[in-house]
């Protein structure tokens, strides 16, 4: 029997191949490029020569557990480094400890966030307060990700679609999920909100840029449209959540 974190595994695995998929039928079943690497279709023409990687592009990320090494990559994400998002978006091992980063990011966010709200609203005490705790900051947690592999597959599929995009859906989550904890920045009293939505924003534009083979004109305008229309869901929503 499959334990939790099989079954999540399968999960991630799963709404990455859907994503994949749908990018892959509407957009003319287009297939990848042994040689350059690009999705092409029938009109594409190679020239034959692989794109030019420096040294450290191609340095072979560790092989032993080294949460050091991902969280200087994280913070290099963040800081908009281009080196730094190309080898996170071809190392496979980027795609767990951003997942690891990614929820110790978003709960931190809850617990700041959600959790002063929870306790206000729970009025009885003891072992049943600690549970349904446990059991709200559980639920935001797994709506978080739902949001974020629909906001992060919404930008991939319409850079895809809109703008002949040439990454893959894993490529560009590995990335961004390391890069996603500049999120805590909505923490900050007063400015947390706008500073936290203009760093996220700049960290999808480089990371679409870099991954997705697109202008950063092209990039920005996707990170930004979904960024205010997420905003706008959540504002929707805040009214319902409020009582929840």
């Amino acid at each position: 029997m499959r334990g939790p974190s099989g079954m999540l595994r399968l999960l991630i695995v799963y709404l990455i191949n859907v994503v994949e998929s749908a990018g892959f039928l509407l957009r003319g079943a287009a297939v990848r490029c042994a040689v350059c690497g690009m999705d092409f279709g029938l009109s594409h023409h190679c020239s034959g020569i692989a794109p030019l990687l420096t040294a450290e592009e191609t340095a072979h990320p560790p092989t032993a557990f080294s949460p050091g090494y991902y969280l200087l990559l994280a913070f290099n994400i963040a800081r908009w480094d281009d080196v730094a998002i190309r080898r996170a978006s071809r190392d496979p091992n980027a795609i767990y400890y951003g997942a690891a980063l990614w929820a110790f990011a978003a709960m931190i966010v809850l617990i700041g966030i959600a959790l002063p709200r929870a306790l206000a609203a729970i009025h009885f005490g003891g072992p049943a307060m600690i549970f349904g705790v446990i059991i709200g900051l559980s639920f935001g947690l797994a709506a978080m990700a739902l949001l974020t592999f629909i906001q992060l597959g919404l930008c991939h599929l319409i850079a895809k679609w809109f703008f002949d995009g040439s990454g893959s859906y894993l490529g560009v989550m590995r990335p961004l999920l390391l890069g996603w904890f500049v999120n805590c920045l909505v923490l900050i009293p007063a400015a947390g909100t706008l500073a936290a939505a203009i760093a996220w924003t700049a960290v999808l534009m480089m990371v679409f840029e870099e991954v997705e083979g697109i202008s950063r004109l092209q990039a920005f305008g996707i990170s930004a449209g979904i960024n205010v229309c997420f905003f706008l869901v959540q504002l929707m929503l805040a009214p319902v959540t409020r009582h929840l």
